[in-house]
């Protein structure tokens, strides 16, 4: 039975079901029919008795026969039912017949008994048989009838149903069998073909419910699997972190020590050497720094800073920069056309790293010809950044490739240019930050065009009188006490003598306490404060400092830290202080960073 199609079960169900319900409904039928023919008949007989025996009585009281027998005769052609009569006297002698008189256990002939009186007493009795033949066969064509009604109805309301049926469950159930059937076919599962379409649906159902637990199990691994990624990571990048600081405490000495180096007068080879050592720390730092942006990225922790500044001057300063430190015969270009409005409300450092990622890597990949920094408006707000080089190039497949982590253009790139692969993808990831667009227009072998656009609100420059000033005219530096808090002790090496140079005086303390002692002691123009420090930390220094009287509330505060995260930069600010100074800070940082607070806030010496 389980390879037969589910229609012929269906249709073998209807007729079995159509034969079993007639023949049930045949026999209803006769039942009720046999018992009202049988009543109405006993009925109709018992209603005429009395006038049959009243008709009757005169020929039984004179014990008439002949004329009994002949009226009996004549009432029976009104009887067709009527099969024998007997009329008996008083003393159970038969006065007058009709008829035969059927077998005791006939089932075919209804018997009647009834007296016949003469108006005072009883002078006989009656027996009258009735047959059953006529009334049987009456009842036998009705119950063909209701049968063959029964049958055509339930067949009828079958091929209606099935009609319905086919439409709305036989020829979808059949469309999602061959389907199943395709697909078991695939997977070379035979045992499936040769059977039914419900037997089939439903191990279909058990092997669905096998495939979702298997995907839920699987799921679960894999969110067990994504928890324990995403630990690893948070573990990684919280890693990451801790080595970046560590690295640059140490990295501030060794880039502060070399520019202390450059200002002495040293023999070329000593020198050349110098700059050397200048090239592979400040390359090391890149290489930190973009280790520690992707890691940030990551995680999700780069945040928007958004300020006005200007992105001419900006620009300058970056191209300038590089422009020293390349030793390429190159020819460098800088194309500001920016006008007046040159203020832009944007993120500053991010901008800046984009510009200086997209000419060093222009830099790197050309060996002669020119580099250009062009910085012009993109209508109605916005900036828009332009670095042209005229280097080795790029097929189209590759230009998207370039924005990938690690990639570069091939394996022998890495013995031939420096780095890891990781500028591009985090420039391209920065100018997504900033909600802009970058697109590279590249050929091989004549050269790249980057484009930026960055959507921006553009400003006109403010130009202050004495902003062009040098150091010395701004401010008279023999006179500034400043306050240098570091517990490195090359460091604060590094730091007091840079400061030493440049004119100032300068106090010294390893730690926190030492610190708000020093201010207790002496006035100070400027402090600037390490963070982490044993003892007493660098936030509760600060904290204590700003507590401490008016001076200490006017104070100018700078954190200077190799903690470079967004949640130190917001903590110093909670705290009191006034700036940041990342580690590790060049000497022309450094001091522009001092010499632009010190005209910024009145500084109030006293000591209540």
């Amino acid at each position: 039975m389980k390879r037969l199609p589910i229609w012929f079960k269906y249709l073998a169900s209807v007729l079995a079901l159509t034969v079993s319900l007639s023949f049930v409904v045949g026999e209803v039928v006769r039942t009720f029919e046999t018992k009202y023919l049988s009543d109405r008949m006993d009925a109709q007989i018992k209603a005429n008795f009395q006038a049959i025996t009243a008709a009757l009585s005169p020929d039984v009281a004179s014990h008439r026969s002949q004329p009994l027998n002949e009226k009996l005769a004549l009432m029976a052609k009104h009887y067709p039912d009527l099969c024998y009569v007997s009329i008996l006297d008083n003393y159970g002698e038969q006065v007058g017949k009709w008829g035969d008189k059927p077998h005791d256990n006939n089932p075919m002939a209804l018997n009647f008994s009834n007296s016949i009186d003469s108006g005072v007493s009883s002078i006989g009795s009656m027996q009258i048989s009735m047959s059953k033949k006529q009334m049987m066969a009456d009842i036998n064509m009705h119950v063909e009838q209701m049968r063959f009604y029964t049958a055509l109805t339930l067949l009828s309301l079958s091929f209606l149903i099935y009609l319905i049926s086919q439409w709305m469950i036989f020829s979808p159930l059949s469309r999602i069998n061959q389907k199943l059937i395709h697909i078991y076919s695939r997977k070379g599962d035979k045992s499936t073909i040769n059977v039914d379409e419900v037997t089939r649906l439903e191990y279909g159902v058990e092997q669905l419910e096998e495939h979702l637990y298997k995907l839920k199990t699987r799921e679960q691994q894999l969110e067990n699997a994504k928890r324990e990624a995403d630990a690893a990571n948070i573990a990684k990048s919280q890693f990451i972190a801790t080595m970046s600081h560590e690295i640059r405490t140490p990295m501030n000495a060794i880039i502060g020590a070399i520019d202390l180096i450059k200002e002495e007068p040293l023999p070329a080879h000593c020198k050349e050497i110098n700059n050397m050592a200048d090239e592979a720390a400040h390359l090391l730092l890149k290489q930190l720094n973009d280790i520690l942006d992707f890691s940030k990225m990551d995680l999700g922790k780069l945040v928007i800073d958004k300020k006005d500044f200007d992105v001419a001057e900006l620009g300058h300063q970056t191209f300038s920069m590089l422009k020293e430190c390349c030793k390429k015969d190159l020819t460098l270009n800088f194309n500001n056309q920016l006008g007046q409005l040159s203020v832009a409300h944007t993120d500053e450092g991010k901008l800046s790293q984009i510009i200086t990622n997209l000419l060093d890597n222009a830099i790197k990949f050309t060996h002669t010809g020119e580099v250009s920094l062009t910085l012009n408006h993109h209508f109605p707000n916005g900036l828009c950044i332009q670095v042209t080089d005229t280097g080795i190039g790029l097929e189209s497949a590759d230009t998207e490739l370039i924005f990938q982590p690690f990639k570069q253009k091939d394996a022998t790139f890495t013995r031939h240019y420096s780095g890891v692969g990781m500028g591009l993808t985090i420039t391209k990831r920065l100018v997504e930050l900033l909600e802009g667009t970058i697109a590279i227009d590249s050929e091989l072998n004549k050269g790249s065009e980057f484009t930026v656009i960055i959507p921006c609100q553009m400003k006109e420059k403010v130009v202050h009188k004495d902003s062009k000033l040098p150091l010395s005219e701004r401010i008279d530096s023999n006179n500034i006490h400043i306050l240098l808090v570091e517990d490195n002790m090359a460091n604060q090496l590094v730091a007091r003598t840079i400061l030493e140079h440049a004119g100032f005086k300068v106090t010294t303390a390893d730690n926190g306490i030492e610190a708000i002692a020093a201010m207790k002691r002496n006035p100070f123009h400027l402090i600037l404060m390490d963070l982490q420090m044993p003892e007493m930390d660098g936030f509760s220094a600060c904290e204590a400092i700003r507590d401490l009287n008016e001076h200490g509330r006017t104070l100018p505060i700078l954190a200077m830290t190799a903690n470079v995260s967004f949640e130190d930069r917001q903590k110093c600010h909670e705290v009191g202080m006034d700036d940041f100074l990342a580690k590790p800070a060049n000497k022309q940082t450094m001091l522009d960073a001092i010499t632009s607070w010190l005209g910024k806030k009145p500084i109030h010496f006293n000591n209540s």
